[in-house]
């Protein structure tokens, strides 16, 4: 007589489940990186290093394995492109084509702004890491997580609040003020909605993920390896200036339209279910 192991349940996706996720990302990405960064004391390089060569890593591996336990399958990794579905909202390819307009824009001036090879390697590797941890838990595990129980609206709310709320721990860690932060935290809400779009566009999580390291590589060189990120780039070519807050404003503009869109997507699939 022969048996099988038993099969194991998949992890209910359920909001909790996904914020659950996130707060160990924090607590490894964000407690654990600023405590080893610390270490370092004035080497801008080496506390760079540690704060992400070292806790990143460990926070990956758990996403990882999460996601190979929870059951959640391909759907966390990719989904229909919205140029795919019905209406088509052609518009919302100008969400991924500015953001890379917007860090391509500032690569040159951020490369060459006296980095060594090695610095600009090292901030590489730590935005790569960065990219893929943020990503994988924010735009991928709790997308995920929220979507069991609710529709696109919540889903992107939620989670571009939480992905503001995630650089929180930093910012108290180096002293910001309580205005500043919250002056942070929504723009990094504005941010987080953008990504979910670069996401749902692309219909492939590895894309948000390279958006993300594009940005936060150009972000960390422009203002030093422990520099801050996900903050606005004053460029150095006067020039570049009118351009650049151009761009910015009108993926301000497309953030706020693509809250309307997701608002309209829900009620069309409420219209569907009721017909």
């Amino acid at each position: 007589m022969t048996t099988t192991a038993p099969t194991r349940a998949p992890i209910a996706r359920t909001t909790w489940v996904g914020l659950a996720a996130v707060v160990v990302y924090v607590l490894f990405a964000a407690v654990l990186g600023n405590v080893l960064g610390d270490l370092a004391g004035d080497d801008d390089t080496a506390e760079f290093v540690l704060s992400h060569f070292i806790p990143l890593p460990i926070a990956i591996v758990f996403g990882l394995v999460f996601l190979r336990r929870s059951g959640w399958g391909r759907r966390v990794w990719s989904e229909p492109p919205t140029p795919t579905l019905r209406p088509r909202r052609l518009w919302l390819i100008a969400i991924p084509v500015l953001m890379l307009v917007l860090a391509f824009a500032q690569l040159g001036d951020s490369i060459g702004a006296g980095r060594t090879f090695g610095t600009v390697l090292i901030v590489l590797l730590g935005t790569l890491m960065v990219g893929f941890g943020e990503e994988l838990f924010l735009r991928g595990i709790l997308v995920e997580a929220v979507r069991g129980k609710h529709g696109e609206l919540v889903t992107l709310l939620v989670t571009s609040v939480v992905f503001g709320l995630a650089h929180v721990v930093g910012s108290v860690w180096a002293g910001v003020p309580p205005a500043a932060i919250l002056f942070q935290v929504s723009f990094l809400a504005m941010n987080g909605s953008l990504y979910y779009w670069v996401r749902r566009v692309s219909g492939r999580l590895w894309v948000a993920m390279l958006v993300h390291v594009l940005t936060d590589f150009v972000l960390y060189l422009a203002s030093g390896p422990s520099g801050p990120t996900d903050a606005l780039v004053q460029p150095d070519d006067a020039t570049a200036a009118p351009v650049l807050a151009t761009v910015q404003t009108i993926l301000i503009v497309l953030a706020v339209a693509g809250v309307v869109s997701a608002a309209r997507e829900d009620h069309r699939a409420r219209t569907a279910r009721s017909a």
